[in-house]
């Protein structure tokens, strides 16, 4: 994974990384991101909640490279959370974008780190991490996925060891 990461951010700094854009329903790919971090999750015995809107949202986008998007963010919710707690993916329309949120009540961002958090090979110095020290990509491809969207995604927390919020905002489909 870390190795496919690593390429996929390679191939969008060389632009040579292309969108296979559709129409596609938001619940489908969070379902998609869903299934794929289910297992991470489950491992860590954490609580998921996903909170979806009623009505059928539809965004233009790749749905495979938003549901990695999606998944990268469940993911690192669930490494950076204590064993047993709570991650929430909710989506919701507001205006002419679609916000998705994922919150964890984990281990937090530093308020310092917090804008650096996406730059490439950045990481976050945690005694508490648990074993899980990456290589500071995943937020990397995240942010510039989104971007390559037409996208933001910015992170929030209120220090450490009192979680953090992921925000995505990308245009609705017309």
């Amino acid at each position: 994974r870390l190795i496919d990461d690593l390429l996929d951010v390679s191939r969008i700094t060389q632009d040579k990384l292309a969108l296979r854009t559709c129409r596609v329903a938001l619940a489908e790919v969070i379902q998609n991101a869903v299934e794929a971090s289910q297992p991470l999750i489950s491992e860590a015995g954490h609580q998921l909640k996903v909170t979806l809107p009623r009505q059928a949202i539809s965004v233009k986008a790749d749905p495979n490279r938003l549901a990695q998007v999606v998944s990268n963010l469940l993911n690192n919710s669930a490494k950076y959370t204590r064993h047993g707690g709570h991650i929430e993916l909710s989506a919701q329309q507001a205006g002419g974008e679609v916000i998705i949120t994922v919150r964890d009540d984990g281990l937090g961002i530093p308020v310092e780190m917090q804008e650096r958090i996406f730059e490439m090979f950045n990481q976050i110095d945690r005694p508490l991490e648990q074993g899980h020290k990456g290589l500071g990509i995943g937020l990397t491809l995240v942010k510039n996925l989104v971007e390559m969207h037409n996208g933001t995604v910015v992170a929030r927390s209120e220090g450490l060891g009192k979680g953090s919020e992921f925000i995505v905002r990308l245009p609705l489909s017309v």
